[in-house]
């Protein structure tokens, strides 16, 4: 007895010291990881726009380390609260040069960006901001980089929009007296003639508060209904925004980007004002943006619901631009990697090595300098210019019931004049020229698609038929908005778009409703097939006109959407699908892009390609598996039963253990091939298929086991036999509970 015990010991010791040796060397050979320094207003006034910009640059360093990190190395970020002061942020500077980060993501405000970017200059590490606007950034620190445009071409973009759709003669500028201030104010005055532009400076010195009030007196003393133009950083726009309203302005206020995202209406809510009226401040505010999801393609929804699904609120451009410029230091960290000596082990925290690796990070962020070395971001294609910046488009947004939406006209920089007959389409109204610059004139089509009932869903025909609401709301007369297709419709009578069932004016836009019925074509994913989860693709698109003459946006407003963009639509609308759970209606900004020259001589040199806008609306619904499995499976079900109990018939019972699991496969062949029948010709195995074919399987060690029991009954080995039965019926137990586990994991909700 003593002897086996200390045998036992000497296993589990054994045992323990091998796990030991194999942790160590995992931990031994794991890379180091590659360290970046995030640096950002975790705490202070700005700590909700830092916050998302976090998250949205751990969305993007998870994606990269979920795939293996870069040349196998994770991305680890570092990070330092700048608590939105200038002075911590010079501080927190240097700390990050001493530390072993190799570049740094940050700063959102211009102010801490300004104060740490002579520290990284002399530590010669990269930065790269996807918030910080003002001028001085960039131009003047060769180690910054911005993943946005500056703070005086987006005043330009205002400008512009101001004069070509808007067509408001007289502007009152109010701009603070700091970097930011003064770079939107050069940027706004040198597009806009100076006959019809009031500027009023506001310094906003601690010590100078005062002087604030008499400029902002000034400015609402005014006479004219002109707009106001607010040029200033986020920190100080709500309290300018409140000066105004409060002194009796209650036309258009136009603001930076700082102010475009819904959650910065929070400035306004315990307002006296906004209590007793809601709406007081934000009623004709309009912001410049970078990013509005309500215009956003695809990508943009996509990241939308991952943030959403990490932070639970809907994100704003500062995470769409956090974001992109995670994915821009990542892609520079993937060229810099190809160099052999990037990051190498034993050398990585030897100051000579910190400081080739960092300039290495530059230079590889330099190299994105052009359309073909560009990286794919939530807007488009992003590459830095001659100033490393990225001259992002700018959308003009408004705020509307708590909402910002996009504007229904909008300016679209034509970058590749080439095949493009620009006197024509200037002729024609489409485009207009500033300087050197020219635009399309954009129209925005705030688009709904309201389900009222999904009559069925035709598996094996890949088809479903549902009954639908459409409508389009568009500034001006012209119908060329309202002239879309359906490719997947099947029945191309079932929509007519000169036939609307209502037409007229709403809320001074153009209105069109259209009821359409029919069968569309669809792909169905059967691959985890009878707990698949499928989409139903409601998608039409205008091929009349191209994206930057029209462009279809969600009509948030209309579909009465929650903050996440998911239809609050009930499940009365499928209420007929006994075999199907509605999870969702989701809606998405589509395009069409056509890189072909479609024959004309005019664009064999031009490098663009055409894009037609288009519209998606996607329900989504997950099978009822276990009202399938009752209605299609239970047969099998009982046959793995059956078969089951064979492994305890006794000797006397040899026939039947073999003939009833030989009896259980043809069956179940059968019903398998009726499981088919529901589903179609696929190209590829489904979930239902692979719980037979272990059912097969399971059969024939049944029959296998069986036959070894009688011969080695006949041999005299009844004990051997009597294991091999144990063996047999704990293998068989444990695969069918192992079966249930997998799937239960998998696809329980």
């Amino acid at each position: 007895m003593k002897q086996r015990l200390i045998m036992w010991l000497a296993v589990v010791a054994s045992v323990a010291l091998v796990l030991a040796v194999a942790w160590a060397a995992i931990l031994w050979t794991r890379p180091e990881p590659i360290r970046i320094a995030f640096a950002n207003s975790l705490s202070g006034p700005s700590a909700p726009a830092g916050t998302e910009s976090l998250v949205a640059t751990q969305l993007a360093i998870d994606e990269v380390n979920g795939k293996g990190g870069v040349n196998g190395r994770p991305i680890e970020l570092v990070l330092f609260d700048d608590a939105s002061d200038p002075a911590v942020a010079r501080a927190n500077a240097q700390a990050i040069a001493n530390s072993p980060c190799v570049a740094v993501l940050g700063h959102y405000l211009s102010s801490a960006s300004l104060a740490a970017a002579p520290v990284y200059k002399d530590a010669r590490i990269p930065a790269l901001t996807g918030g910080a606007a003002a001028d001085e950034l960039t131009s003047g620190h060769e180690y910054y980089f911005r993943a946005l445009s500056p703070v005086s071409a987006q005043a330009r973009s205002i400008a512009e929009h101001l004069r070509a759709v808007m067509k408001e003669p007289k502007v009152r500028l109010v701009h603070t007296l700091d970097s930011y201030g003064k770079s939107f104010a050069r940027g706004f005055a040198a597009t806009y003639p100076s006959e019809q532009l009031r500027a009023f400076g506001l310094d906003v010195a601690p010590s100078r508060i005062g002087s604030m009030d008499e400029a902002l007196d000034a400015a609402a003393q005014e006479p004219g209904p002109g707009i106001i133009v607010v040029g200033a950083a986020a920190d100080y726009i709500a309290a300018i925004v409140k000066g105004l309203r409060r002194r009796g302005i209650k036309g258009t206020i136009i603001t930076t980007q700082g102010a475009g995202r819904e959650s910065y209406l929070k400035n306004f809510v315990d307002e006296p004002e906004e209590k007793a009226r809601p709406g007081f401040f934000s009623e004709n505010l309009y912001a410049a943006s970078s990013l509005i999801f309500d215009s956003a393609g695809e990508a943009a929804q996509v990241f939308a619901a991952d943030y959403k699904a990490k932070a639970g609120t809907s994100p704003s451009w500062v995470g769409g631009g956090s974001y992109d410029a995670a994915r821009l230091m990542i892609d520079a960290l993937r060229r810099a990697a190809v160099h052999r000596r990037f990051m190498s082990q034993g050398i990585q925290k030897q100051s000579d090595s910190k400081a080739a690796d960092r300039d290495r990070v530059r230079v590889a962020l330099a190299a994105i300098d052009s359309p073909k070395s560009a990286v794919v971001g939530l807007t488009g294609r992003l590459y830095f210019n001659a100033n490393r910046d990225i001259p992002r488009p700018i959308r003009m947004g408004f705020f509307r019931y708590g909402r910002f939406v996009t504007a229904p006209l909008q300016l679209v920089r034509i970058d590749q004049p080439s095949g493009i007959d620009l006197a024509a389409e200037q002729e024609a109204g489409h485009v207009i020229a500033f300087e050197d610059r020219r635009y399309w004139i954009q129209r925005v089509v705030y688009t709904g698609i309201d389900i009222i009932r999904v009559g069925r869903i035709d598996v094996k025909q890949n088809s479903f038929n549902v009954d639908f609401y459409l409508w389009m709301r568009f500034a001006g007369d012209d119908a060329a908005e309202t002239h879309v297709e359906f490719p997947a419709l099947l029945d191309r009578g079932a929509f007519d778009p000169a036939r609307p069932m209502q037409a007229g004016k709403e809320d001074g836009l153009s209105y069109r409703l259209y009821r359409v019925s029919g069968d569309f074509k669809a792909r169905f994913d059967l691959h985890d097939y009878p707990f698949d989860t499928q989409q139903l693709r409601l998608h039409f698109q205008n091929t009349e006109q191209r994206r930057e003459l029209i462009t279809y946006v969600i009509d948030r407003f209309g579909l009465r959407l929650a903050d996440d963009g998911s239809s609050r639509a009930e499940d009365g609308a499928y209420s007929g699908l006994q075999l199907w759970r509605f999870l969702g209606l989701n809606y998405f900004v589509e395009s069409l892009s056509s890189g072909s020259t479609l024959g004309k001589a005019s664009l064999f040199g031009a490098e663009a390609s055409t894009e037609f806008a288009g519209f998606d609306a996607v329900i989504m619904l997950r099978r009822s598996s276990a009202i399938y499995m009752l209605k299609n499976l239970l047969p099998l079900f009982l046959l793995v039963l059956v078969v089951f109990t064979t492994l305890f018939f006794p000797e006397t019972m040899f026939r039947e253990r073999v003939t009833i699991p030989v009896t259980s496969i043809l069956a179940s062949a059968v019903l398998l091939v009726a499981v088919n029948s529901q589903i179609g010709d696929v190209g590829y195995t489904v979930v239902v298929e692979e719980m037979f074919y272990i059912f097969f399987v399971l059969c024939l060690m049944t029959v296998f086991a069986g036959y070894r029991h009688e011969k080695l009954r006949d041999a005299g080995r009844k004990r051997v036999a009597v294991v091999l039965d144990r063996a047999a019926q704990v293998v068989y137990a444990g695969t069918v509970l192992a079966v249930i586990v997998v799937l239960y994991r998998r696809y329980a909700v």
